[in-house]
């Protein structure tokens, strides 16, 4: 390497190494903060569907049409002894969960188990034969 060469090389190297740390914490201190509340699902992103089966059992579909905004959804079955965790939702298409059916209505949660944060609930009815 020749001398201007080194010159430049030694220059550059030293003002990487004072340019990249301080863009890195300009970069920290600069984000955008992230959202505190994610938006309701609405009414068009999922459907429901409750099927009798038996006497006492149902299947539970949930037609997810548009991709979720949140990290993790999964699907309670919201009884009052216990909620039942039937299953997670992780990709758009349809999600089928057999369900116990003790009543006539049935209510359903969506629920986001990292941030504590309820998706959408919904109450779902079968006509009793």
């Amino acid at each position: 390497m020749i001398r201007p060469l080194r010159t430049y090389h030694f220059f550059i190297w030293h003002g990487l190494a004072v340019l990249l740390p301080a863009l890195f914490c300009l970069s920290i201190a600069l984000r955008p903060d992230s959202p505190s509340a994610y938006r309701k699902v609405g009414k068009d992103d999922f459907s429901f569907t409750l099927t009798k089966l038996s006497n006492d059992t149902g299947r539970l579909t949930v037609e997810l049409k548009n991709s979720l905004k949140v990290p993790s959804c999964v699907v309670y079955l919201l009884s009052p002894p216990q909620n039942l965790l039937l299953g997670k939702i992780d990709h758009v298409g349809s999600h089928h969960f057999d369900i116990p059916l003790t009543t006539k209505t049935v209510s359903v949660q969506l629920y986001d188990p990292i941030h504590s944060i309820e998706i959408t609930l919904t109450e779902l009815s079968y006509q009793k034969e």
